[in-house]
């Protein structure tokens, strides 16, 4: 196709005068090209979707005359700008039949190692927050029906309002649709149970399209993965998605719990030299604390413990606890 042979499907187009063959032509180098340059032209696909409508609204205008030479004038543009190889892909006449030819979807993937947390924009402007030991992959660019990602671990979600694009995060063992709410979602391979809370808004959680559960804001989905059954409860916001402000919350909470917790979020190995100990259970709220001011806390409340550093990232716990 030269540039003069878009000009003229252009022209048809306002005209309304294409035929099948020549619209499914025009529409298909309107993707092809701004797939590959999508990035220097339109923001996301909502602000594609939406230009789009507005120049082929306006083009079916009263004013067509003048609005016809300001898209002439768009379209040497747009054609201009495209970069010269991806032009010489589309024009040249080795290139393989559109019809064999599909997008190809690029996936990313966004980790959060033991210790670290991430916080990032999902390509509809979502916000996901990572914890530690976490990822998160999701396609470059969401398609014109869904928002899918799929996750590992735990993360807090923002997601943009969008009634046409539900949202779904799949993890191993469940799914989670929305439409525009926050919630977090914990889903660590290595823990017996998948957590759903919701924050605010409304959404449903299955393990497949059959067995869908609602959950209201502070309620919170239990997912045993052995038996596959859930239970529903009420829980403090505060306290449950106190991690996501980086604090770490033990509410008469067993060693044998704690323990992987503080692994996760410092990224060491924390072992026990006396089992019985795992029974042993602390309060505490730290915010932005050290592994080590958290330590000397639990040792401080329970003085029949002990803790020592083995090496900078692998400590023993020895000592016993009568609670």
């Amino acid at each position: 196709m030269t540039e003069q042979e878009l000009k003229n499907l252009i022209r048809k187009k306002q005209q309304k005068s294409l035929t099948k063959k020549e619209e499914a032509t025009l529409l298909s180098f309107e993707k092809k090209m701004l797939d590959r340059n999508r990035a220097h032209v339109f923001l996301d696909e909502i602000h594609k979707s939406k230009i789009s409508s507005t120049i082929y609204a306006k083009i079916q205008s009263k004013k067509q005359s003048h609005i016809s030479n300001i898209w002439m004038k768009v379209a040497a543009i747009l054609i201009i700008t495209i970069s010269l190889g991806s032009m010489h892909w589309y024009l040249s006449p080795n290139k393989k039949s559109s019809h064999n030819m599909r997008p190809k979807i690029t996936m990313l993937q966004i980790e959060a190692p033991f210790g670290k947390k991430r916080t990032f924009n999902l390509p509809d402007g979502s916000i996901v927050k990572l914890n530690s030991g976490s990822k998160i992959k999701y396609p470059e660019i969401f398609n014109d029906s869904i928002r899918e990602v799929t996750l590992s671990g735990e993360a807090f979600f923002e997601i943009k309002k969008d009634s046409s694009q539900p949202f779904i995060v799949k993890t191993s063992s469940l799914f989670t649709r929305v439409l525009g709410t926050s919630f977090n979602i914990k889903a660590y391979e290595d823990e017996d149970n998948t957590i759903v809370t919701l924050a605010t808004g409304k959404i449903s959680v299955g393990t497949n399209q059959k067995d869908e559960i609602i959950l209201n804001p502070s309620h919170q989905a239990i997912l045993n993965k052995k038996n596959k059954r859930f239970t529903k409860q009420k829980i403090d916001l505060d306290k449950t998605l106190s991690w996501k402000n980086g604090i770490l919350r033990f509410d008469n909470e067993k060693l044998a719990t704690a323990i992987p917790k503080l692994e996760k979020w410092f990224n060491v190995k924390i072992k026990l030299k006396n089992k019985n100990s795992a029974a042993c259970a602390f309060t505490g709220i730290f915010e932005n604390a050290s592994l080590e001011s958290i330590l000397e806390n639990i040792t401080f409340v329970k003085t029949t413990l002990k803790y020592k550093f083995i090496t900078s990232n692998e400590i023993e716990i020895s000592g016993y606890c009568n609670n």
